[in-house]
C-alpha cells in the first residue's frame, strides 16, 4: 500500500509511513505484487479494444521548492546609550583593631635585683648592714633571669653579678675582723 500524503511504499503491518510519518490508511488492501503479464490469446477474432489499465502510481520524489533569499535593505538604529550607574559605597560595619603590644613584659624583678644589687656595692664596706641587701639582690635576680617570656634578663643578671660581687667583699670583709681579733661573736 502507498501512503496518501507522500505517496512512499508503506510494507504490510506498518502503521505509520517511514517517510513523511502520517498514518496508513486503513480501509486499503493489503498492496499485491502486480499481475505479470497475461500470454496473448491466439483467436482469430479481432478483440475488443478496452482500455490499458492504468499502472499503480509510484511514489515519487517531490522536489523541494527553491526560494532566492529575498534581499532586505540593512536598517540603521540609533546606538543605545548606556547609562553609568552612580557609585554608591557599600556601608559596611566599621572593623575595631585593637594595637598589639609587641613589648616585651616588664620584669619587676630583674629590676628589684638590680637595685639591690646596686645598694649593695654602694654599702659594701658597712659587714653587717650590707648583708641584708646581698641577699635580696641574689634572690630577685634569679627570679628574674628564670622568667620566661619577660625583658630585663641583662637587668637581672647584672644584679646578680653585684650582688654575688658584694655579698663577696661582705664574707671577706667579716673573716678579716674575726681573724684580726676586732670582731667577736
Amino acid at each position: 500500500m502507498y501512503c496518501e500524503s507522500c505517496g512512499s511504499f508503506i510494507n504490510n503491518g506498518e502503521a505509520f509511513c517511514s517517510n513523511c510519518g502520517s498514518p496508513a490508511p486503513k480501509n486499503s488492501a493489503p498492496a499485491a505484487p502486480a499481475p505479470a503479464p497475461a500470454p496473448a490469446p491466439q483467436a482469430t477474432v479481432q478483440p475488443i479494444m478496452q482500455p490499458a489499465p492504468q499502472p499503480m502510481a509510484q511514489p515519487g520524489y517531490q522536489q523541494p521548492q527553491y526560494q532566492a533569499p529575498q534581499y532586505q535593505a540593512p536598517t540603521y538604529q540609533q546606538p543605545v546609550q548606556t547609562v553609568q550607574p552612580i557609585y554608591q559605597p557599600v556601608y559596611q560595619q566599621p572593623v575595631i583593631i585593637t594595637p598589639i603590644d609587641n613589648r616585651t613584659r616588664i620584669n619587676g624583678a630583674a629590676t628589684a635585683g638590680l637595685i639591690f644589687g646596686i645598694i649593695n656595692l654602694c654599702t659594701s664596706w658597712i659587714p653587717l648592714l650590707n648583708t641584708l641587701p646581698a641577699i635580696l639582690g641574689l634572690i630577685f635576680s634569679i627570679v628574674g633571669v628564670s622568667k620566661k617570656d619577660a625583658g630585663g634578663k641583662g637587668r637581672a643578671i647584672a644584679g646578680l653579678i653585684m650582688s654575688s660581687v658584694g655579698l663577696l667583699i661582705v664574707i671577706l670583709i667579716v673573716i678579716e675582723l674575726i681573724v684580726g681579733g676586732e670582731l667577736e661573736y
